[in-house]
């Protein structure tokens, strides 16, 4: 088949974008790709499954080019990066369901992939033509249009596909400005022998971050909220998604939460808040509003007069001296205006997690595996650089759970966590005071830190959507 070089040093600029197309930027999808399906099952935990590459295929570059035809149709031209420049390999004129292709350019994986509507270029290459009329701002009606796979989704008006919402597989595989990012950590136990203790454990699963997304489209979206005409759109629950690795650990000491709720003191005086009503009134009813208003301070004013007259003639006397008008007053008359101290919400406020584990290896398996588990939190917490330099992508993220060895299932008597990022980890190597190693250069214990912050705040429906307040967990 045709290949493409991996490297995209010395093309000739950007891919081929003629006018009026809406065209997606360069990619990369690995044609001829194996997997092979494996369970996961650490000490009878909820039974995950997950694709396991044994064959990365060959990385192809590829960008395409969308022009929307006046009879309703769409045009789109498929360019891969062959011989060190952009080549076009082929053409559909029916919204990507049918393809024709440049027998000179285009190998025989291209095409096979690309003609089956289950293919991961044809699934790639769709979903980059939607993100690009997405970014464009094309409106749903006429992105209806582009894509034949499109026709099948209700496209009313103000709903967006949100480009968030592809499945792990084909985030794996297509690298959309992404160069070399690992996707597969596999899975590691500390100590050996965990599975066989029946102990309780704390397992931690990596997923590729999610974006929310963000659009000015009436709808909710999954799992997302629409305010004032925004949709904050939402993200698949971490424990849905297919993970990039996992890592079973025991329970360590120590172990806690913190639940906090930003409040703060607020003061408002009789004579601010009279103001403030006022101002109210006539942003609500205007001229009328203003008049009665008015008519209110006065009475207020005239009930008050003494202590009213004082506060003001302080208050002009402090500001011709530069002074400040409470202490003045209070200076004056020995009393203070009532500020009527309240405690008033401010905004929730995100969890933070600390865990530390001492590790210490008691054969050459076990080493492999502490090195392993060291590995998979500090790569899996790095920036992601984009191939252009240009700008970095987020960090993974991760599911963390307390699991209840005798059903696998979460432990009904400990806290839950949200979706976390990993925020420091810090590793010492020399725990016990001295540089020590075995025969094989592993050191003798290593002692991990691991600081988690929660990506949302909690709120009293995450309470509810756990178990119906029935009260059978402690919930977060």
């Amino acid at each position: 088949m045709g290949s493409a070089n991996r490297k995209t040093s010395g093309v000739p600029g950007k891919p081929p974008c003629p006018e009026g197309s809406i065209c997606s930027g360069q990619s990369r999808t690995f044609v001829g790709r194996e997997t092979k399906t494996e369970t996961f099952n650490p000490r009878g935990a909820r039974v995950i499954t997950r694709e396991k590459v044994i064959n990365p295929g060959t990385g192809i570059y590829h960008a395409s080019a969308t022009k929307l035809n006046p009879d309703g149709t769409s045009t789109t031209d498929v360019y891969i990066i062959k011989d060190n420049k952009w080549q076009k390999a082929a053409t559909s004129n029916d919204g990507g369901k049918t393809y024709t292709f440049d027998d000179d350019v285009a190998g025989a994986g291209l095409k096979k992939e690309l003609s089956d509507p289950q293919g991961a270029m044809h699934k790639n290459v769709d979903a980059n033509i939607n993100k690009a009329a997405d970014k464009a701002g094309v409106p749903p009606s006429e992105k209806a249009k582009l894509l034949d796979s499109n026709k099948n989704v209700e496209t009313t008006e103000g709903d967006e596909t949100d480009p968030g919402q592809a499945t792990q597989a084909e985030q794996a595989q297509t690298e959309d400005a992404e160069g070399g990012v690992r996707s597969d950590y596999g899975h590691s136990t500390y100590p050996l022998e965990l599975a066989t203790t029946k102990q309780d454990y704390i397992q931690f699963s990596m997923v590729r971050y999610q974006p929310k997304g963000l659009s000015t489209s009436s709808g909710s979206g999954t799992g997302g909220e629409n305010l004032m005409g925004v949709n904050f759109g939402g993200r698949t629950k971490a424990e849905d998604r297919v993970p990039m690795g996992t890592v079973t650990l025991p329970i360590q000491s120590g172990i806690q939460d913190q639940n906090n709720v930003d409040w703060g003191e607020n003061q408002l005086s009789a004579i601010q808040a009279n103001f403030a009503a006022a101002a109210e009134s006539v942003m609500n009813a205007g001229v009328a509003g203003a008049e009665s208003s008015a008519q209110n301070i006065g009475n207020t004013i005239q009930a008050n007069s003494a202590g009213v007259k004082q506060q003001i003639v302080s208050s002009l006397a402090a500001a011709a001296v530069g002074a400040d008008s409470k202490s003045l007053f209070t200076r004056t008359t020995g009393a203070i205006v009532n500020p009527n101290l309240e405690l008033l919400f401010n905004g929730p406020q995100l969890r933070t997690f600390s865990f530390n584990f001492v590790m210490s290896a008691r054969e050459n398996r076990e080493a492999q595996a502490i090195r392993k588990i060291i590995r998979f939190f500090k790569q899996g917490m790095t920036v992601k650089r984009a191939k252009s330099s240009l700008y970095l992508k987020s960090p993974n993220t991760f599911a963390i759970s307390y699991v209840y060895a005798r059903d696998g299932q979460p432990h009904p008597w400990m806290n839950k966590i949200k979706e976390c990022a990993l925020t420091a980890c810090t590793v010492d190597y020399t725990p016990l005071g001295n540089f020590s190693t075995y025969e094989d250069g592993a050191m003798v214990q290593y002692n991990l830190g691991l600081t988690f912050s929660e990506l949302e705040p909690l709120y009293d429906d995450d309470y509810t959507a756990i178990d119906q307040n029935s009260d059978t967990s402690i919930g977060f």
